[in-house]
């Protein structure tokens, strides 16, 4: 598509979603809307149209940053709006916590794209590159995965048997330094293992494999439901969807719908079981494991309770929302809360020392710390997510930001420029796929924690690479006989069509 033609359909999507707010804003009448925001918001979230190459392509990752970006600092804002309710910002037209957001944005797009444009003019695209055959890409890929499923379930089931202090560091007592270390290594891998076994699927197809990722999706159902970890019930799914869209350069509408019906159907029985199995009752999920049919039953009894009434439970959208951590922070900050000043980055400094290694290494609870110091809960073990950009402006303010969200689209426009539509390989599958749900979708958690087992999954990865990775080199056109042949036949003006037998 021709660049005024993107600049066209730009334009038509920010005055589409004029329309849809004035129509929002009509029917709700919302108190406190925040329709500035939302108008800059969008315009920032939609601009990757302009120069977006395929779903595949070397602005593919930008544009799936934009758009869970939106969904994190925007959907909120918009559904107020249509509902009524009045929208939880400080008044006036333009907040502090929303000027926060959007310039966090513009340098996040900024600098991403000045990093790909520069990549380009260092390393130009390369025609080939090495990767894995499809057998293999199977064989390591289950093994990964079964590796990985047995230690979540030991280490949520057995080790750590719940989500208070207490229990975490009994279970961590309970074992030894190289244990803990394996099963969190053996963690990491999971997801590898689900994007390898996706990638086989879609190499060689047919209806073993598709039963195999069928099943890899709704055992990854149960292990979530049972650990109480909604974003590991629903990995299965979400990296077979992204596996298919990155290789196929397409959106599956038939898997895409199976997620949305997942996230309405299934998502408020989640909520039940967390408020009714883990809050109410106590149980560990030992009991859990072991009663996992009885369990299931009362978190459907449960769920209508739960998910309705004036103390209901977040849905789903609510729960993606991090604009009033934002919020939060900044108003937390200005009264008096003191800036961290880089105390909750410091993991990432020992991101490949093992605590085998280093047994007092750090290990910040960011999200608890967070509730503590804004006074949010009086339980110890509530864990409040501050967002990347919101962890950004506690440690540093207004230079964190600025220095942070550009490093931060740096980052991502090296990753583009490895992108699958000009070398579909394994390795830039799990590259890619990875940085996705680590760091793109981790953005709602804190930096740490995300970028720690980011750095520790590209290790693992570039190790995989170098040893199952052969480079594969096409003969050239001219020595293959079929189009000497065929070249020479044009030549003469006649075609190979009706002598198929000569190219035999």
């Amino acid at each position: 598509m021709a660049q005024p033609r993107r600049i066209a359909l730009y334009c038509v999507l920010n005055f589409g979603f004029w329309c849809l707010l004035a129509l929002l804003y009509g029917i709700g009448g919302g108190q406190n809307p925040r329709i500035l925001h939302l108008v800059l918001l969008f315009a920032l979230c939609s601009s990757f149209v302009i120069d977006l190459d395929g779903l595949n392509g070397r602005y593919a990752l930008l544009a799936v940053f934009l758009l869970i970006y939106f969904l994190y600092y925007g959907v909120q804002d918009l559904t107020d709006l249509g509902s009524g309710r009045p929208a939880p910002s400080s008044d006036g037209l333009f907040s502090l916590a929303e000027a926060l957001i959007e310039v966090g944005g513009v340098l996040l797009v900024l600098a991403y794209r000045a990093t790909l444009v520069l990549a380009y003019r260092v390393a130009p695209a390369r025609r080939s590159a090495a990767d894995w055959s499809p057998r293999m890409t199977l064989i390591v890929g289950t093994v990964l995965w079964l590796v990985g499923t047995e230690a979540t379930y030991v280490w949520y089931v057995d080790v750590v048997k719940n989500t208070t202090v207490e229990s975490i560091q009994a279970g961590l007592a309970s074992l030894s330094q190289l244990k803990t270390s394996y099963y969190l290594f053996a963690q990491m891998l999971q997801p590898v293992g689900i994007l390898l076994i996706a990638h086989a699927w879609r190499a060689r197809r047919g209806a073993p494999l598709l039963i195999l990722v069928l099943t890899m999706i709704v055992l990854q159902l149960v292990l979530g439901f049972i650990v109480d970890i909604k974003g590991l019930a629903m990995a299965g799914g979400f990296l077979v969807i992204l596996t298919i869209v990155l290789i196929d350069g397409r959106v599956p509408k038939l898997w895409l719908l199976g997620a949305v019906l997942f996230v309405y159907v299934a998502f408020p029985v989640y909520q039940a079981y967390r408020a009714e199995i883990v809050g109410n009752r106590g149980l560990a999920r030992t009991q859990v494991a072991a009663n996992i049919g009885k369990t299931l039953d009362i978190a459907l009894s449960a769920k209508d309770r739960v998910n309705s009434g004036q103390d209901r439970a977040q849905t789903f959208l609510e729960r993606l929302s991090l604009k009033a951590s934002i919020d939060m922070i900044v108003n937390g900050t200005a009264a008096g809360v003191p800036f961290q000043h880089g105390y909750t980055l410091t993991p990432i400094l020992s991101t490949f020392l093992p605590r085998i290694l280093w047994s007092d290494k750090p290990d910040i609870p960011t999200g608890r710390l967070v509730n503590k110091l804004f006074h949010l809960s009086d339980v110890e073990d509530t864990y409040i997510s501050p967002s990347h950009l919101g962890e950004l402006y506690w440690n540093f303010g207004w230079p964190g930001v600025i220095v942070g969200m550009s490093l931060i689209g740096a980052i991502c426009g090296v990753i583009g420029r490895f992108n699958l539509r000009e070398a579909p390989t394994v390795t830039r599958l799990l590259v890619f796929a990875l940085t996705i749900q680590l760091v793109v979708h981790g953005f709602e958690g804190s930096i740490a924690a995300s970028y720690v087992v980011w750095l520790r999954s590209l290790a693992a990865v570039g190790l995989l690479h170098w040893v199952f990775a052969r480079r594969r080199v096409a003969p050239p056109v001219s020595s293959h006989p079929d189009a000497t042949a065929a070249r020479i036949l044009r030549g003469t003006g006649f075609t190979t069509r009706p002598f198929p037998h000569l190219l035999r």
